[in-house]
C-alpha cells in the first residue's frame, strides 16, 4: 500500500486526549513553555493563526467588518487570539462574548490578556444582537468540540440570530450545536459555510448528520508530536486528490497494448445496455491497454453502435438477452487472458443471471470488482463462503448494502468498525459508495473519500466508478490501491464535471469526459 502522508481521522474525545498529552509532552521537552498551560497556549496561538490566515483569504479586503463571536472555554481563546491578530493587522473587528472576562481561565485567559493589552474590547452579550449588520464574514468560536446535549437559552438565541444573518460563517472546530460526542446536530445549529478543524480530522466534519452544519472543511495541522498522532492512530484515514500522484499505476512507455493491462467487463442485458456502455468507456478512459466486453449476443449491436475501441465477446446467440450459466466455460476462457475483471453493471437480477454470477465467481483469482447485480446475485452468505473470490473489490451504496447484508449502524460514525469487520470476515475491499465514500481493506484499514457533489447522485456513475477501478486492476494496482485511487479519480472527474455543467445538468457520461483531467 502506498498510503503514506494519509491524514488519520480520530474521535473528539480522541483529540481531546491528543491535545491534553501534547501539552505535557511540549512541557517537558520545550525550553519554552515553564507549564502545561504555557504549552497549550501555544497550541492555542497556532490555531488562531490558522484561522487569522483563513480570515484574510475569505475577507479578501482589510477594510471588510468580521465579527467574532467567542465563549468562555478554549475555542473561546481560538478566537480572542483571532481577534487580537485581526487588531494588530487593521481589520475591523467586533468580539462578541458569550462570557464575562473574569470567567476565563488558564490558556484562554492567557489569550484574553493579550487581547485587552491590543486595546481589544469584548461586547458581552445575553442575546441582543444587531438584526440586520453589515459584517462581512462572522467566525464562530463559542463551543466548538464542547457542545454537549441541546443549547442553553443564550446560546441558542445567538445562534438563531446568526443563522438569520445569512452572512457566511466561519466555525472553529465544530459549529455551536453541534454535539461531538454523540455526533449529533442539534435543533439549534450554527450552518457554517466553511469549518476549520485544528490538528486532525473528524468524521463528523463528513457524514450526512453533520455536513449540512459544517459546510467546507479545512484542517489546520498543529504542533502535535508524531509519536503522539501515532498512539492515537485508529487505522481510519482521509484520502484526498493530493493522493492520486502517489497511486497511479506506472506507464510501461516501450510496452504495447496487452503490457498496459488487460481487463474484461461482463455486463448488460436486454433492457440495460447502458450500464456496459458507461463501465466500459471508463476501463477505456483510465489507461487498460485492451478491454474486452462481454455481453449478451441481442444488445451486441446497440453496444457497438456505442463503442468502437473495445473488443466484444457475445454470449450465447443472437436472441441472447440475459447472461446465464451456460456463457460460463466461454467467460472462464477470456478470463485466463485478463489481468482484471468487473461483473454486474445492468446484468439484471433474472435468477438465470444470478446462478450464472455466482457460478462464475466461485473459486475466481483473477482480481474482480463486483458491482450492482452481481452484488444482489451473491449476498452475505455466498461472501463468507471458502470458494468465492480471493482477489474482490464489491461496491455497493448503502441501499445494495441493507439489501444484501444488514441494516447499517444508524450512527455513521460506527461505520469504519463496521466495515472493517466485514472487509475482514470476507478478506476483500469494500467500497460502500455514498456522502462520503468508506473503503475498508481486510488488513483492518479503513479510508474515507470526504466528497460531496449532488451532481453525481444519477444513474449510471456507479458504472463509470467500476470502469475506472477495473482499469486499475488490471494496470496492477492492488486492490486497496484501485479502489481508493478509483473512488478518487471519480470524484475529481465529478467535481470537475460540475464546475462546467452545474450539478443539475451533469451526467454520468458526462464524468468521463472529464476524466482525463483527473489524472493531470
Amino acid at each position: 500500500m502506498i498510503f503514506n502522508g494519509c491524514t488519520p481521522i480520530i474521535s473528539a474525545a480522541s483529540m481531546r486526549s491528543l491535545d491534553s498529552e501534547t501539552k505535557l509532552f511540549n512541557t517537558e521537552n520545550s525550553d519554552f513553555a515553564a507549564s502545561a498551560i504555557e504549552a497549550g497556549y501555544d497550541l492555542m496561538k497556532e490555531a488562531g493563526a490558522a484561522l487569522y490566515n483563513r480570515v484574510l483569504e475569505l475577507l479578501g479586503n482589510k477594510n471588510s467588518r468580521v465579527a467574532v463571536f467567542v465563549g468562555g472555554g478554549n475555542n473561546g481563546g481560538d478566537g480572542l487570539v483571532l481577534a487580537t491578530l485581526l487588531i494588530e493587522a487593521g481589520v475591523p473587528c467586533t468580539v462578541f462574548s458569550l462570557a464575562k472576562p473574569e470567567t476565563f481561565k488558564n490558556e484562554a485567559r492567557m489569550a484574553y490578556e493579550d487581547f485587552a493589552a491590543n486595546r481589544g474590547k469584548l461586547i458581552y452579550t445575553s442575546g441582543n444582537l444587531p438584526q440586520s449588520p453589515d459584517y462581512a464574514l462572522v467566525v464562530d468560536c463559542m463551543l466548538g468540540n464542547g457542545t454537549s446535549g441541546e443549547l442553553r437559552p443564550v446560546f441558542a438565541q445567538v445562534v438563531e440570530t446568526i443563522n438569520s444573518w445569512n452572512i457566511p460563517v466561519l466555525a472553529a472546530d465544530a459549529p455551536t450545536g453541534f454535539d461531538s460526542l454523540e455526533h449529533h446536530r442539534g435543533a439549534v445549529c450554527i450552518k457554517a459555510s466553511e469549518t476549520m478543524l485544528f490538528g486532525l480530522p473528524r468524521l463528523d466534519a463528513f457524514t450526512s448528520e453533520g455536513s449540512e452544519v459544517f459546510g467546507d472543511v479545512k484542517v489546520a495541522r498543529l504542533n502535535y508530536p508524531l509519536e503522539l498522532i501515532e498512539k492515537y492512530d485508529e487505522n481510519f484515514y482521509m484520502a484526498d486528490e493530493k493522493l492520486i500522484s502517489k497511486l497511479l499505476p506506472v506507464r510501461n512507455e516501450a510496452g504495447e497494448k496487452r503490457s498496459q493491462g488487460t481487463a474484461m467487463i461482463i455486463a448488460g442485458s436486454g433492457n440495460m445496455t447502458g450500464a456496459a456502455v458507461l463501465s466500459t468507456e471508463a476501463a477505456l478512459r483510465s489507461g487498460a491497454g485492451l478491454v474486452t466486453l462481454a455481453a449478451p449476443k441481442a444488445i451486441l449491436p446497440v453496444l457497438q453502435t456505442n463503442l468502437v475501441e473495445p473488443v466484444f465477446c457475445g454470449l450465447g446467440n443472437q436472441y441472447s438477452e440475459l447472461l446465464s450459466v451456460s456463457h460460463i466455460p466461454l467467460l472462464r476462457d477470456k478470463a485466463e487472458r485478463q489481468n482484471a475483471i468487473a461483473i454486474g453493471p445492468g446484468l439484471g437480477t433474472a435468477p438465470e443471471t444470478q446462478d450464472a454470477v455466482r457460478v462464475f465467481l466461485t473459486g475466481l483469482n483473477t482480481p474482480v470488482v463486483i458491482d450492482a447485480d452481481a452484488i444482489n446475485a451473491c449476498g452475505a452468505t455466498f461472501f463468507k463462503n471458502q470458494e468465492g473470490p480471493t482477489n474482490a473489490i464489491i461496491t455497493p451504496h448503502k441501499r445494495e448494502w441493507e439489501r444484501n447484508f444488514e441494516k447499517l449502524p444508524d450512527n455513521e460514525n460506527l461505520y469504519p468498525e463496521y466495515l472493517r469487520k466485514f472487509a475482514e470476515q470476507f478478506n476483500m475491499v469494500i467500497l460502500l459508495k455514498g456522502t462520503p465514500t468508506y473503503v475498508a481493506l481486510p488488513d483492518g484499514k479503513v479510508y474515507v473519500i470526504p466528497a460531496r457533489n449532488s451532481g453525481m447522485a444519477k444513474g449510471g456513475s456507479g458504472d463509470v466508478l467500476t470502469g475506472i477501478i477495473v482499469s486499475l486492476l488490471a494496470q496492477g494496482l492492488t486492490t486497496g490501491d484501485a479502489a481508493v485511487l478509483g473512488a478518487l479519480l471519480h470524484q475529481k472527474a465529478g467535481r470537475l464535471t460540475r464546475e462546467h455543467l452545474g450539478a443539475y445538468s451533469m451526467l454520468p457520461s458526462d464524468i468521463i469526459k472529464h476524466l482525463h483531467l483527473a489524472f493531470c
